[in-house]
C-alpha cells in the first residue's frame, strides 16, 4: 500500500451546523439589530454601508468616490449601489458632481444634511457593535475574519 495516500474524512458536522453556519446565523442577527436600530432614522443597512464609505472618504480628506468606488467599497453590487444613491439624492443625503478626471463617472459626496445623518447612523451602528461584540475578544475575532476576506481574495484572484 506503500504510495497510495489515505483520504481523511472531515469528521462529522458538529451539533447546530458547521463555523460558515454559525458565521452566517451571527452576521444574519447583526445586520437584524443594525436594521433596528437605524429604523428610527429611516435608513436601511444597505444605505448605511454607503454612508459610512461616504463618511470615510469625507473624514479622510479623500476625493468623492465614484459609484463603483463605492460599490467596492460596501461590496454591495454596482445595481444595488446605483439604486441607494438615487434613493439618498432624492432624499437629499448626497450630492452628485462631475468627476474632475473623469467625464463618464460622477463624484458622490455627502450635502450637510447626509454628512450630520451619516455621522448619527455611524454613532448607533458603533453603540451597536459595543453591545452586540462586548462578550467576544473582539481583537481576535476581528483579526481571524480579516485573515479569512483576505485569504478567500486571494483565492478568488488566483482562481
Amino acid at each position: 500500500m506503500q504510495g497510495k495516500r489515505r483520504k481523511i474524512s472531515p469528521g462529522p458536522e458538529p451539533p447546530g451546523g458547521g463555523l460558515g453556519y454559525a458565521l452566517m446565523q451571527a452576521a444574519n442577527a447583526w445586520r437584524t439589530e443594525l436594521a433596528a436600530a437605524l429604523q428610527p432614522l429611516s435608513i436601511t443597512p444597505p444605505q448605511f454601508f454607503v454612508l459610512s464609505a461616504l463618511l470615510h472618504a469625507h473624514t479622510h480628506g479623500r476625493p468623492a468616490p465614484t459609484q463603483k468606488e463605492l460599490s467596492d467599497r460596501t461590496g454591495i453590487d454596482v445595481n444595488t449601489t446605483s439604486q441607494i444613491i438615487r434613493g439618498l439624492k432624492r432624499r437629499e443625503i448626497i450630492d452628485r458632481q462631475p468627476h474632475p478626471s473623469d467625464s463618464r463617472a460622477v463624484a458622490l459626496s455627502l450635502t450637510e444634511t447626509g454628512l450630520a445623518l451619516a455621522r448619527l447612523t455611524t454613532r448607533e451602528a458603533r453603540a451597536l457593535n459595543r453591545r452586540y461584540f462586548g462578550s467576544v475578544d473582539q481583537e481576535s475575532l476581528l483579526v481571524a475574519l480579516k485573515q479569512l476576506a483576505s485569504e478567500s481574495r486571494g483565492r478568488r484572484e488566483h482562481a
